[in-house]
Parts: structure tokens; sequence; C-alpha cells
């Protein structure tokens, strides 16, 4: 990920360089820097292409059987071969993240009478990434213990929301400020953009070829959820942030490593009693649910306040400031009917460390 941020703005600034340079004659040594002026902001959109690839091949690899991601190849397989570059998941991303760059120029494909809509293939690389990044945070977040690790004095620490709860909680105050500031600067300087940062960068990647004649609206820039109505439209109708799905899914990983702590205490108590487990009690994911449907509800919370305008003409609105109070507020009252708001919020002081 450095290696590519760090191409790409060497990229941008040699091509600014070049640019400004007006004085290149017109010989053939010439038109050389002209040449590569113009193949820059293409060649800028490359790092992110191979990030799109690389996480696309992971989850591939990870969910198709003898791709090299499984657990038994892993094991039988000390060493990479180099054949495993060609396997099936690879092949499938590099197919995949050739359709979502190309749905971007051509959203529909149009098949004798049947039209194909592309622009899904885009959201599957979003999905992918951040599936990815969730599985890269998750154990730096939750601590899931092992069964032959647990004991029954420490299950209530493994339950602590504290960490992935302050996590969101600052990342919700940075989502806010950025939105919300930003505007209320532009309302006191009118000859400031009223939009704010998150909605600027928003609206550079949703552009259109057809809205703006720059070799960046005719690329896919990965980052953002988009909902297309209608055939042979490139107009998006919703978009929602990858960071939106993201960060409330360490939440929710949060709530099935507790519904796997409470599923091992029970077994442990079954075990003990020497009584068979009951299968709708190791299949119940209570914590992982709330999270969920707390998520549904900021989601509808966040539509009503946008489409009604009720904090004021802003069009792009903070969606973590609405899913993460909902989805802690969903924990919140199934750990009070379930007696254990102390396990989840650590309120006794027995969390050990993260």
């Amino acid at each position: 990920l450095f290696a590519s941020l760090g191409v790409s703005y060497l990229a941008i600034v040699f091509s600014e360089s070049l640019g400004g340079d007006q004085s290149q004659s017109s010989s053939g040594l010439g038109l050389l820097p002209d040449t590569l002026t113009s193949s820059l902001p293409y060649l800028t959109s490359l790092p992110s292409a191979l990030l799109c690839l690389v996480f696309l091949a992971t989850e591939f690899r990870w969910a198709l059987p003898d791709s090299g991601g499984n657990a038994k190849a892993l094991e039988s397989e000390s060493t990479i071969d180099s054949s495993s570059l060609l396997c099936a998941g690879n092949i499938l991303a590099l197919l995949y993240v050739t359709g979502a760059y190309f749905a971007k120029v051509h959203p529909t494909l149009s098949l004798n009478e049947m039209k194909l809509d592309l622009w899904p293939l885009q959201n599957g690389v979003n999905i992918a990434l951040a599936t990815t990044v969730t599985r890269a945070l998750s154990p730096f977040l939750l601590r899931t213990p092992s069964p032959s690790s647990v004991t029954q004095s420490s299950y209530s620490g493994n339950k602590s929301i504290r960490t992935v709860a302050l996590a969101l909680i600052g990342l919700t105050l940075f989502d806010a400020i950025s939105t919300f500031g930003t505007v209320a600067n532009a309302a006191v300087d009118a000859t400031e953009s009223s939009m704010s940062v998150m909605e600027t960068v928003a609206r550079a990647k949703l552009a259109s070829p057809s809205s703006q004649n720059t070799p960046l609206a005719f690329l896919w820039q990965p980052g953002l959820l988009e909902i297309i109505l209608g055939h042979d439209s490139s107009k998006v109708t919703e978009a929602l942030g990858l960071g939106d799905i993201v960060f409330p899914s360490l939440l929710v990983a949060w709530g099935f490593a507790a519904d796997h702590v409470d599923a091992l205490s029970r077994s442990d108590e079954d075990d003990a009693e020497k009584v068979d487990p009951s299968p709708s009690k190791l299949s119940s994911h209570p914590y992982a649910t709330a999270t969920i449907i707390g998520y549904i509800f900021g989601s509808f919370a966040t539509e009503i306040v946008g489409s009604f305008r009720l904090l004021g003409n802003i069009s792009g609105l903070p969606a973590l400031v609405f899913l993460v109070p909902s989805m802690l507020a969903a924990v919140s009252m199934t750990a009070w009917s379930r007696n254990e708001v102390a396990d989840v919020w650590d309120s006794t002081g027995e969390d050990d460390g993260v």
C-alpha cells in the first residue's frame, strides 16, 4: 500500500512538472514528455488496480477449493509453487477487476435484446477490499480464545467491547468534524465551497465521462459502493463510502467473537453436567445479529435525515454518525436483556488488555 501511494504521488508530481514546462521543442524528443504527460493519469491508477487485484485474489483463493488459499493447501505446502499464480482464484480475480474498470466507461453491456449491468462488479471489488481489511484489523481489536486456553473466569474479559467502541467513536468524531466543520467554515466565508472534504473526494470518484472530459473521468476509482438505476446510464443514484462498511464491520466481527465465547462457555457447562448441547444454543448469534440490526436502523436513519434535510442543506452526510450509535445501542440493549452489561462494557475493570 505504501509503495502504491508513493508511485502514484511521484507520477502526479512528475506530470504536473511536465505540464507546466511549455518550452519543449516540436522535435521527436520534445514529443516524448507530452506523451508521458498524457499517459501519467492512467499510470497513477495502475497501483490501485494492482491492489484491487491482490485483495480480490485473496478472497477468491480463500473461497475456492484448490486455489492455494485454503487451510489444507497452506498446511500441505511449505513453499509457494510458481504454478499457483495461474490458479483459478487469481485468473477469476484478473477477469473480475478488468470488468470493473470496463464498467466505468460501459456500465451496461448489450447482448442481443438483453442488457447486462456491469456496475455491480465494482461493488464486488469494494466488498473484497472491505473484507480483507476487516480480516487484517480484527486480530488487533479482538481476542478470540482457543477452546483449550479458555477458562470459566476469562469469558467476561474476552467479551469486552471497549476497545472496538472507543476506536469507532473516535472515527465517528473525525467523520463528523470533517463534514460539518467544513460546511460551517463555508457558511462563514462565502468564497469557500459549501461541500465538505469527504463529499469533495466522493464527487471526484463519481465523476462520469460525460460530465468531465478528463482522463481520470474515464478511470474507475475504488472506494465507493454505488447504485445505478436504469440501463445505459452512468449517473450514480446512491453511494456509500467504503469506510462506512469497513469500520462498522469490526463491530460485527466483535459480535461473532462474543457469540463464540458464549458458545464455548455453554459447551463447557454442558460437558460438566454431561448434557448434550442444544443445536439452537450452539447456532445462536445474539450479538452479531444485534450489530447487523443496528446497522440497518442506522442506514434508515441516514436516509431519512438526508431526504428530509433535517440537518440543513447538506447533501453528503457522515454515515458513521448514525451507524455507530445505533449499532452500539443495539449491542447494549442485547447485553441488558442477557444481564451481561458489565461483561460487555467491562465496567468491573477485569479487562486484562488487548
